[in-house]
């Protein structure tokens, strides 16, 4: 028996002895302190947990909202609520078909723990999660070379952890599964992708800024690194951050302390500093783009996530897990055939686990192996840039130089971009891959605004990127809704 459990509770040292209760029973309890953090991580592909006890209270109507798309992207997931004073329609989230579970009673009396062990011993899925059946491992127990025992002693450590690994690989899931483990988890926990903002937002956003330090301060903010005051911050895409943040990120680590945007002031902060990367960060400090004394500070754990491709024993559990997440209510599970199996299994996945992902989402509307197999070889044969995207990350296999390759976008049904790019040989293949790779990025953003008919919040959501970072995106790469497509979608 065994397997992870989700506790949102405000409190997790309130609730240390179920939780150690359930620890030598062999499960693994994982606390979120908000609705919000735990059904972002409950959605995660791969997640294996099987059950959730809510044990906070539920006011906005956005919680609600929030439980209920989850029970729908996974009916197999077993809830429970804690009766709150202020959570009057808790049974709003039931139906014939899928009742939820309430306790009258705190989740420490014993009357709720034996709820709960009664729950977990008939949850279906138990068996498929087990984290002690070697011989089928659950999606995410088997992402790394490390024991469950291991994770847990390094998010009880009050240390820096450096994540490596590709794009795509869930990096930002590992980290959130450390912080679960942590003293910390009942504190906040936020993210900045430090490739997504230019120097200047992103320096304000991480240590604030005072009242007139540039155009548009007009009143002292209170930086990323201050709001996750005791919990934990997660810098994500370490290897793009400005040399003269770096600096700053430095003093945080060996001092404690930031210093607000235009401001004398230091403030003491107490956080606990995550950084995730798909760059070899070994390469940027020979080429002069990364600190060798804050890849040292950063370094004191460093976890490997290993991507996709050499974990193939995973790829069709996974691929069945997230078919099954994203089956619309009352359709048929489409049949996986013996051909998509092998080519899934054999085919070099540079997007990992979010375009495996994708790819079932496809499968769900095409129920079409063959067009299937037939789209991902031309992607697969397409282009260099999955190749380039390899070439960054420190484990990855030598690569034979490019001596010319062609990327072309085909125009879309509204005739909006078909352009050609030549690699060459010389210096200026960097430039062409630079551009190849906006070239890329472009199709995807106009992708999604099609598919949300250019709502861009929606796109953003989609794509599972902040939305500041979203607009930031379409402003530099000239992307703009026209009063015409306007006109267009409201017609």
């Amino acid at each position: 028996m065994g397997g992870h459990i989700v506790l949102v509770v405000q409190n997790s040292q309130m609730h240390e002895q179920l939780i150690l209760g359930l620890a030598a029973e062999g499960y693994c309890a994982l606390c979120f302190r908000s609705v919000e953090e735990a059904v972002g991580y409950l959605r995660e592909p791969g997640c294996p947990a099987f059950v959730a006890v809510f044990n906070v209270t539920m006011r906005r109507q956005s919680d609600y909202a929030a439980v209920s798309e989850l029970r729908l992207a996974r009916p197999e997931l077993q809830l429970l609520f804690v009766a709150q004073e202020h959570s009057p329609n808790l049974e709003l989230l039931s139906n014939d078909e899928s009742p939820v579970g309430l306790l009258d009673k705190p989740l420490n009396h014993p009357e709720s723990a034996a709820i709960l062990r009664k729950v977990l011993r008939s949850a279906p899925t138990v068996s498929a999660y087990d984290l002690a059946n070697e011989a089928n491992p659950s999606p995410v127990s088997s992402l790394l070379p490390y024991s469950e025992e291991f994770l847990r002693r390094v998010g009880l450590a009050e240390v820096p952890v450096l994540l490596s690994g590709e794009t795509g690989v869930g990096k930002e899931v590992m980290a959130r599964r450390l912080r679960a483990y942590s003293g910390r988890a009942d504190q906040p926990f936020l993210k900045l992708n430090c490739a997504a903002l230019p120097p200047e937002l992103a320096e304000s956003e991480l240590f604030g800024c005072a009242k007139g330090a540039f155009t548009g301060a007009n009143a002292d903010r209170q930086g990323r690194f201050e709001t996750a005051q005791g919990g934990t911050i997660l810098l994500d895409e370490i290897g793009d951050m400005d040399l003269r943040l770096q600096t700053k990120l430095l003093q945080v680590l060996q001092d404690g302390e930031i210093q607000p945007l235009g401001s004398n002031r230091t403030i003491k902060v107490n956080v606990r500093v995550m950084a995730a990367t798909h760059r070899d960060l070994t390469r940027g400090i020979q080429e002069g783009t990364f600190r060798e004394d804050l890849y040292y500070r950063l370094n004191v754990v460093k976890i490997v996530i290993p991507p996709l491709r050499e974990r193939q024993k995973e790829i069709l559990p996974l691929a069945e897990t997230l078919l099954a997440r994203h089956l619309p209510k009352g359709h048929a599970l489409p049949v996986i055939s013996s051909e998509l199996r092998e080519f899934l299994i054999e085919y070099h996945w540079p997007g990992n686990v979010r375009e495996l992902e994708n790819v079932m989402r496809r499968f769900i509307v095409y129920q079409d192996s063959a067009l299937l197999i037939q789209e991902l070889r031309s992607v697969d044969h397409r282009s260099g840039l999955s190749l380039a995207k390899v070439a960054n990350f420190p484990d990855a296999s030598p690569l034979t130089p490019l001596k010319a390759t062609e990327v072309e976008r085909k125009p879309s049904a509204g005739g909006r971009i078909a352009e050609r790019v030549g690699a060459v040989d010389g210096p200026d293949r960097l430039d062409r891959l630079a551009e190849a790779s906006r070239i890329a990025e472009t199709e995807v953003l106009l992708e999604a605004l099609e598919a949300c008919r250019w709502n861009r919040r929606q796109a953003a959501a989609s794509l599972q990127i902040d939305y500041k970072a979203f607009l930031y995106k379409l402003q530099k790469y000239g992307i703009v809704e026209s009063k015409v497509k306007r006109r267009e979608i409201s017609a």
